[in-house]
């Protein structure tokens, strides 16, 4: 299923993507730290926090960064998701080239 759409539209609709994709990366990054830090720690809260729900919260935040790359990591010219690589120049599915 192609779309209707200029390919210079579509790529830039890519260069969003990869973009949103690379910010998804810092909270998680985040969640996952803070996660490790309340795990080792000796203290059963972690900065005023229990540290069962600081790990709650930071698995959730990892859950929704997954359902946010399904949803956000797809080829704007198919709508297929694009795979686990963060920089393709083509989509694997249709053959769409990516990047200008």
């Amino acid at each position: 299923m192609s779309s209707l759409l200029p390919e210079s539209e579509l790529r830039a609709d890519f260069a969003r993507r990869r973009t949103r994709q690379w910010l998804i990366v810092i909270p998680v990054f985040v969640a996952i730290l803070a996660m490790r830090a309340a795990g080792d720690s000796k203290n059963p809260t972690f900065y005023g926090m229990p540290t069962s729900v600081v790990i709650a919260i930071g698995f959730a935040m990892v859950i929704g960064a997954i359902v946010f790359s399904l949803w956000n990591w797809r080829c704007p010219s198919c709508s297929k998701y694009l795979g686990r690589g963060i920089n393709p120049s083509f989509c694997a599915k249709c053959g769409f080239k990516l990047k200008g």
